[in-house]
């Protein structure tokens, strides 16, 4: 190779590093999507921007924890004030990681694996 392919090589691998960090940059900076349970109006489902959900995913999502069994005896589902899902950064963990906060704790009540859900 001379110095001219070599150049492009290299014009061209910045390019794709920089379109990389603008991509992490977008998904770490947007906010997540909030919409209000309709399983239970008085939650709030909260799904991280690494989810890759729309709202209305993320409403189905919520409210199909909701209605399932607590994640542990420590709390009453109708405790519940906040639901948050969550993925590993950049999607790449096969699990997402549900968190049950109730009113009166400041910190989740629970923590949970679940199945994610992709978004369409």
């Amino acid at each position: 190779m001379d110095v001219k392919h070599l150049r492009i090589v290299g014009v061209g691998a910045s390019v794709l590093v920089a379109l990389m960090a603008v991509a992490a940059a977008i998904q770490v900076l947007r906010p997540p999507v909030q919409v209000t349970s309709a399983a239970d109006p008085d939650v709030t489902v909260e799904c991280a921007a690494t989810t890759g959900v729309n709202a209305a995913d993320c409403l189905a999502w919520g409210d199909a924890l909701i209605e399932g069994d607590p994640p542990s005896f420590t709390f009453e589902m109708d405790s519940l004030s906040r639901l948050r899902l969550d993925r590993s950064w950049f999607g790449l963990g096969s699990a997402c990681q549900v968190s049950y906060l109730i009113s009166r704790y400041a910190e989740a009540a629970a923590t949970d694996e679940v199945a994610c859900v992709e978004a369409p």
